[in-house]
């Protein structure tokens, strides 16, 4: 029988508290996810019964979004690469979409790898660090950067391992996963998800490259139909190497990407 005694569950989820725009014309004002993209709602009236809903959407005359938009990439989601980056040139035509992957993909055993050890260092050479968009475009010797992540920096992860990875690190200094150890951990040691804080590990950049050379993290990973969820929270909480995870997306066809409650349950006597 399956069961969860002795383990303690860890949410991964960052908690939102949105802007409401209420139907007697009041507005609750709200936070942002951690990437500081707000999560605005307007509320409803079903005239059937004169009960309350509450639409993830934002009016015309919201002055944070002038328009109504609805995106899945807000807070905690997963996502695929079918619907996503499938159209880029070079891209895979075996690429999967969220719907079409099995659940053990987002389900299972999950290898924590919080790199603090990772500390940034002087660059020896200008090109030692990506060059990446919102930042400058040439880093110069003696620059304090993160460092590679190398898969000798990954003995936690095991073949068909979903991936958990942060630091306490941030900016230029956060430690950053190079596409040639994206392509360690997927041919080699053929994870099934990986995982990242909105801080932690800088792994979206050269964004604005020219195809195949744009975003190769993201390209490594989904054209693999590994998965990414983002932005998680408390992985530097997790107090052990192996942790059980959990964060199923919703069952929507044609769903580039999905909100998820990600958990992490963790024995409850452990220690990294």
């Amino acid at each position: 029988m399956f069961s969860l005694d002795g383990y303690r569950p860890v949410d991964l989820s960052p908690r939102i508290k949105p802007r409401i725009h209420r139907v007697d014309g009041s507005l609750e004002e709200g936070g942002t996810d951690p990437y500081g993209t707000p999560w605005i709602m307007h509320e409803g009236v079903f005239p059937g019964d004169n009960s309350l809903f509450t639409l993830y959407a934002a009016p015309e005359d919201d002055d944070t979004y002038h328009q109504e938009r609805l995106t899945s990439h807000n807070g905690a989601h997963v996502q695929g690469g079918k619907g996503h980056i499938s159209h880029w040139p070079g891209m895979p035509d075996d690429m999967l979409g969220l719907w079409e992957m099995p659940l053990e993909t987002f389900v299972g055993e999950a290898a924590v790898c919080y790199l603090d050890e990772l500390s940034p260092q002087p660059l020896e050479h200008a090109d030692d660090y990506p060059r990446g968009v919102g930042w400058r475009m040439q880093s110069e010797k003696g620059d304090i950067r993160g460092i590679e992540i190398l898969p000798k920096h990954l003995s936690a992860v095991k073949e068909g391992d979903i991936v958990l990875m942060s630091s306490p690190f941030e900016g230029l200094e956060q430690p950053w996963l190079s596409n040639e150890t994206a392509k360690w951990l997927v041919q080699d040691r053929k994870i099934r998800m990986l995982g990242f804080e909105a801080t932690g590990v800088d792994w979206q950049y050269n964004l604005k490259l020219q195809p195949p050379n744009n975003s190769p993290v993201r390209r490594t990973l989904l054209s693999a139909n590994v998965p990414i969820a983002h932005p998680l929270v408390n992985i530097g909480s997790l107090s052990t190497d192996r942790v059980i995870y959990f964060g199923l997306p919703f069952n929507f066809e044609k769903f580039e990407a999905s909100f998820i409650r990600a958990v992490a349950f963790e024995p409850k006597e452990s220690h990294r």
